[in-house]
């Protein structure tokens, strides 16, 4: 399988993938209730993730078949993207994402490591083991850099700790929405 950098021209495939890798994930669910929403929100806020990401120094690896995505962020680079990112959500949705962020700026660790942000692959290529070697690619990339993200399932928990990861702290919430689990790997 070949893995390597995203291409701008093929940042619209990485939303793509990212919003229908997350349209039935808790966090996703729980910002957006509504499946038809989700559909165009989900768009909006993985657009404003990836050209944050990226205008912070960020990568984006995908498969060469662009089945699978990853976004990674420097440390310190947790905060949110600046509102007007986010034009076309409502106010309701702007809320229980900036309460998210908030939280997972609070929650994020200290010193240097690289944030694996978002890991998506999509529905048709689930369960083959694509989101891991996909992750293990960028590990191995960061080389002596710790790496540290959030679970946002019981079951990509399960996938990280395989992989290495530990948990790093005690799980977290925004009021009324689903735990999130830190987790950190030492290179």
């Amino acid at each position: 399988m070949i893995i390597r950098a995203a291409e701008p021209s093929e940042i619209d495939t990485v939303v793509e993938v990212l919003a229908e890798a997350f349209h039935d994930d808790p966090v996703s669910v729980w910002a957006f209730p509504s499946a038809e929403r989700r559909a165009v929100a989900l768009p909006i806020f993985y657009r404003a993730i990836v050209r944050g990401a990226l205008a912070m120094g960020g990568h984006i690896d995908v498969t060469g078949d662009l089945s699978a995505a990853i976004v990674w962020t420097p440390s310190g680079e947790e905060g949110e993207p600046d509102g007007g990112a986010f034009a076309g959500l409502t106010g309701v949705e702007l809320g229980r994402l900036g309460a998210l962020f908030a939280l997972m700026t609070e929650c994020a660790p200290g010193g240097e490591y690289h944030h694996a942000q978002f890991i998506g692959v999509r529905e048709s290529a689930q369960r083959r083991g694509i989101g891991a070697r996909l992750l293990r690619y960028g590990l191995a990339r960061n080389g002596t850099v710790p790496a540290y993200l959030e679970a946002s399932s019981a079951e990509s928990a399960k996938l990280y700790r395989r992989l290495g990861f530990r948990d790093h702290g005690a799980a977290f919430a925004a009021e009324g929405g689903p735990p999130m689990r830190p987790m950190w790997r030492d290179p």
